[in-house]
C-alpha cells in the first residue's frame, strides 16, 4: 500500500510539474509568436521607407553602385536582380539593385528605354562630412571624370563646401560638418 501511495504521489507531482512546464512552454510559444509578429512588422515597415532611386541610361548602374559603395564608409550592396534572356533589356544588365551608403538607402537600374531626361543637379545627394580629410577624399574621388559645379570653399553657409556632378551624371553636395 505504501508503494501504491508513493506511486500516486509521484504521479501527482509529475503531473503538477508537467502542467507547470506545459504552461511555461505555452507562455514561451505565445511570447515567441508576438516577437515574430513584431519582427515581421519591422521588416515590412523598413521596406516602406523612402529610397533614392537612380535610373542609369548607359548600362553603368553596376559600375556606379560599386564605385559609390567603395568610397563611402559603412556601405554595402544588399540586392542585385538582373535582366534575363526573355527581357527586352540586355541580358545581365541591372533590373533592380539596392545598396546602402553609410546607412542611406539607394536603388538603381539600367533603363533599356532611352529617356529624354537624365540626372539633374537640381536634385542631389547632400553629404555631411565629419572631417576635412573625408571631405577632400570624397570630393577628389567623386569629381574625377566628372564636373565641379562649385569648388571647395567657404560660401558663408558652411566652413567648407563643394558641389560636384560625378562621372555618371549624379550630383553631390559635400559639406564639412564641424
Amino acid at each position: 500500500m505504501k508503494k501504491f501511495i508513493s506511486l500516486i504521489v509521484l504521479i501527482v507531482l509529475f503531473n503538477c510539474n508537467n502542467k507547470s512546464l506545459n504552461e511555461e512552454l505555452d507562455n514561451l510559444r505565445s511570447e515567441n509568436y508576438e516577437l515574430k509578429k513584431e519582427v515581421d512588422k519591422a521588416i515590412a515597415d523598413s521596406k516602406r521607407q523612402i529610397t533614392t532611386f537612380l535610373t542609369f541610361q548607359n548600362k553603368d548602374a553596376e559600375q556606379a553602385m560599386n564605385f559609390y559603395v567603395s568610397i563611402f564608409k559603412n556601405s554595402k550592396i544588399t540586392e542585385v536582380r538582373r535582366h534575363g534572356k526573355e527581357s527586352p533589356a540586355p541580358e545581365g544588365s541591372i533590373l533592380m539593385a539596392r545598396f546602402e551608403l553609410n546607412g542611406s538607402q539607394y536603388a538603381c537600374s539600367d533603363s533599356y528605354i532611352k529617356h529624354e531626361w537624365n540626372f539633374t543637379p537640381g536634385v542631389s545627394n547632400f553629404v555631411d562630412c565629419a572631417s576635412n580629410e573625408e571631405l577632400e577624399s570624397l570630393f577628389t574621388k567623386l569629381s574625377e571624370n566628372g564636373k565641379v559645379l562649385m569648388p571647395l570653399a567657404d560660401y558663408g553657409f558652411s566652413k567648407k563646401f563643394g558641389f560636384i556632378e560625378d562621372q555618371f551624371g549624379v550630383s553631390w553636395q559635400l559639406n564639412l560638418d564641424e
